[in-house]
């Protein structure tokens, strides 16, 4: 069941993404433009600053996590990049295949 939910879960995210950089890109018509935007939101709101200040520690923390779990679990090293890259779907599915084993390891 868990392992149903977090593939699903990752599924949904992944399309979410892919909907979300879509009308990214039909808003503002090229990669360059929609990060000259994001840029200039980031410098007016300090409330936006302040949420991917936030997100960029909470993302450290994770991939810090994910490379000592990857380590201690002897797994492919390529999740690290693919989380990276590409967010909560490849880390979603990565913790829906950890043995329950693991899953109750504390390190």
């Amino acid at each position: 069941m868990r392992r149903a939910l977090l593939i699903t879960l990752a599924l949904l995210f992944f399309a979410y993404e892919q909907w979300s950089f879509y009308t990214w890109m039909q808003q503002h018509g090229s990669v360059s433009a929609g990060l000259s935007h994001a840029w200039m939101t980031l410098r007016q709101d300090p409330m936006v600053f302040m949420a991917w200040n936030d997100m960029g520690i909470f993302t450290a923390l994770v991939l810090t996590w994910l490379w000592r779990d990857l380590r201690r679990s002897g797994r492919s090293m390529l999740w690290w990049p693919a989380t990276l890259l590409m967010g909560c779907p490849p880390l979603l599915v990565y913790l829906s295949n950890r043995t329950e084993n693991a899953a109750g390891s504390t390190d």
